[in-house]
């Protein structure tokens, strides 16, 4: 059975996160924090906590090290596409935001998945009065708070 072609009504080109440019620095607060709870859980003896810290501490690492692909995301009459290999119907998709105060451009939108119930992408140089209409056709607009997580991750330059 052969699909019938989607109608793209908007998109655009954007990395899938903001790379901030780690210093030594950045990379020996990292090590020291480390040890820190290292040393806090060895003397506690609380072993599986060491791990856990050894495991998170290196994919910190692994992930500061991650260069970010560039994605196309498209808004079409069914769906937002995101990559080749990520889509949501817009049904799945509760409410939009699109914050533009900030220092980047970004749009959140709040679904119904329980794993991954807000998805924020990167809007860069794109037009948001072309992304808002597209979407107003078939999402509401609702104002989003910009999760605890985002915030600390820009503020550390994650």
């Amino acid at each position: 059975m052969e699909e019938k072609p989607k109608n793209i009504i908007s998109s655009w080109t954007a990395p899938e996160f903001i790379r901030y440019e780690k210093t030594r620095t950045w990379f020996i607060v990292l090590g020291a924090i480390t040890v820190g709870l290292l040393v806090t859980a060895i003397l506690t003896k609380n072993y599986f906590f060491a791990l856990l810290i050894l495991i998170s501490s290196f994919l910190v690492y692994i992930h500061a090290q991650k260069h970010p692909r560039k994605i196309t995301i498209k808004i079409t009459d069914e769906e937002i596409e995101i990559g080749n290999n990520f889509s949501l119907s817009h049904k799945e998709i509760l409410s939009f935001w699109i914050f533009e105060d900030s220092e980047i451009k970004t749009l959140s939108l709040e679904t119904k998945k329980i794993l991954r119930p807000k998805i924020t992408l990167l809007l860069e140089n794109t037009k948001t009065n072309e992304i808002k209409e597209s979407l107003l056709r078939f999402i509401k607009e609702k104002k989003h708070e910009e999760s605890i997580p985002d915030i600390i991750a820009r503020k550390l330059k994650f």
